[in-house]
C-alpha cells in the first residue's frame, strides 16, 4: 500500500477547484452568450461529458495502475505514433497553462493594474507556478485541499449576500425560454472544459485507494456542476443574459454587490484573492503535466531541471499569443473547443487500440489451447 500519495478526498477537493476556478472567471460570458437561460442545461450536459471521459480514463488507467501512460503507451501503439500522440498531449497542457496565464494577466491589468505590462504579471505569476511544479504533484493536491475550505466559505458568503439582490421574476425564463441551437452550440463549447478531467490519468500511479477513484470522480463532478449551476443561475437572475454576455468579468461585478455593513462595502479584493489562488492551482497542474510528460518522453529521471526554462517559455507564449483580450476571447470561443476535443480523445484511442489488441491476442491463443486439449 502507498504510504504517500494523493488521497481520494484530495481528488474531490482538487477537481471542484479545478472546474470552478477558470469557469467562473473566463468561460461564463461565452456560455451565457451562446445558451442564455439554457446555460444550466448546457452545464448538466457538460457534466455528463465529464462522466464519460472519467469512465474512459479510469478504465484505461486501471489496466496498468502502477505505470504512467507515457511509459506504457508504446506497448499499445507503435513508438512513433505514441510519440506523436504524447507530443499532442504535452502541447495541450503546455499551451493550456500559457493560455490561462494570459487570461489572468488580462484580468489583473484591466481591473487592478492598468499601467502594468503583461510581461511583469507573467513573470511574477509564472515564477510561482514553476516553484509549485518543482514541489511536486502531491504538494499541489495538498495545497488544493487546504484552499478548498476557504473557497467554500467564500462561495457561501457570496451566495448569502448576493442572494438579496437577485431578481427572482426572471426565474420563469429558465422554464419558458429555450433554444435548441443555443444548447448545441453551448454544449460543444463547454464539454471540452469538463472533459479535462481525463488529464488525471497522467498522475494515476500517485493516487491511493484506486478502487475508490471512480466514485471520487463522480462526486467531484456532481459537486462541481452543482456549484457552477448555482453561480450561473445567480448571474442570470442578477444581470440577465444580455448584460452578462457583455461583461468582461461577471464574477467581479457579482462580488461587488456584497455589502455586509457600512464599514465593509468592498469585499471583492478578498474574494478575488481566493479565486486567483484557485486559478494558480489549475495553471500549476497543467504546467506540471507538461513538464512531467516531456521529462518522461526524454527519459529523464528528474523533471525538475526543466521547470524554470519551460516556465520562461510559458510566460513568453502568454505575452505573445494574442494582441489583446478580444482576440484571445475569440480564439477561446471558436478555435479552442475543437482543438481540445481532438486532444482529449487521445485516451479513448489508447483504450480502443488496447482493447482490440487484447481481443486479437485472446482469439489467437484460443486455437492453440484447443489443439492442446
Amino acid at each position: 500500500m502507498k504510504t504517500e500519495g494523493i488521497s481520494q478526498h484530495q481528488i474531490i477537493h482538487f477537481l471542484i477547484l479545478f472546474f470552478f476556478s477558470t469557469f467562473v472567471g473566463f468561460s461564463s460570458v461565452q456560455l451565457v452568450k451562446m445558451a442564455q437561460y439554457d446555460s444550466l442545461i448546457v452545464i448538466f450536459i457538460g457534466g455528463l461529458s465529464a462522466v464519460a471521459q472519467a469512465i474512459i480514463g479510469i478504465k484505461l488507467a486501471n489496466r496498468r495502475p502502477d505505470q504512467f501512460i507515457v511509459t506504457y503507451g508504446k506497448e499499445i501503439f507503435p513508438y512513433w505514433v505514441h510519440l506523436l500522440l504524447m507530443g499532442a498531449m504535452f502541447f495541450f497542457c503546455f499551451h493550456g497553462s500559457a493560455f490561462m496565464l494570459r487570461e489572468y494577466e488580462d484580468f489583473i491589468i484591466q481591473v487592478y493594474l492598468p499601467e502594468t505590462p503583461n510581461w511583469a504579471i507573467g513573470i511574477l505569476f509564472g515564477g510561482t507556478v514553476a516553484i509549485m511544479a518543482r514541489l511536486g504533484i502531491v504538494t499541489l493536491f495538498r495545497s488544493a485541499q487546504g484552499l478548498f475550505f476557504i473557497t467554500i466559505f467564500a462561495i457561501l458568503l457570496n451566495t448569502v449576500f448576493v442572494g438579496r439582490e437577485l431578481k427572482w421574476e426572471r426565474s420563469m425564463a429558465f422554464i419558458t425560454n429555450h433554444d435548441f441551437q443555443g444548447i448545441v452550440q453551448g454544449s460543444y463549447f463547454i464539454s471540452p472544459f469538463f472533459c479535462e478531467i481525463v488529464l488525471l490519468i497522467f498522475i494515476y500511479p500517485y493516487i491511493m485507494d484506486i478502487e475508490k477513484t471512480r466514485r471520487s470522480f463522480f462526486w467531484a463532478i456532481f459537486y462541481s456542476i452543482s456549484l457552477i449551476i448555482v453561480y450561473i443561475g445567480f448571474l442570470l437572475l442578477l444581470f440577465g443574459p444580455n448584460l452578462t454576455a457583455h461583461l468582461a468579468f461577471p464574477i467581479l461585478e457579482m462580488v461587488r454587490f456584497i455589502k455586509i455593513a457600512e464599514f465593509i462595502e468592498n469585499l471583492d479584493p478578498l474574494l478575488i484573492a481566493v479565486w486567483s489562488t484557485m486559478v494558480y492551482i489549475k495553471i500549476s497542474f497543467f504546467f506540471y503535466l507538461a513538464v512531467h510528460i516531456l521529462a518522461q518522453l526524454l527519459k529523464l529521471k528528474d523533471y525538475r531541471p526543466l521547470t524554470f526554462s519551460l516556465a520562461a517559455i510559458v510566460v513568453s507564449m502568454s505575452v505573445t499569443m494574442a494582441e489583446n483580450f478580444a482576440s484571445l476571447s475569440d480564439v477561446y470561443e471558436h478555435s479552442w473547443p475543437t482543438f481540445a476535443l481532438c486532444v482529449e480523445s487521445i485516451p479513448l484511442l489508447y483504450l480502443l487500440m488496447d482493447t482490440i489488441k487484447n481481443y486479437v491476442k485472446k482469439k489467437s491463443m484460443t486455437p492453440v489451447e484447443n489443439k492442446k486439449t
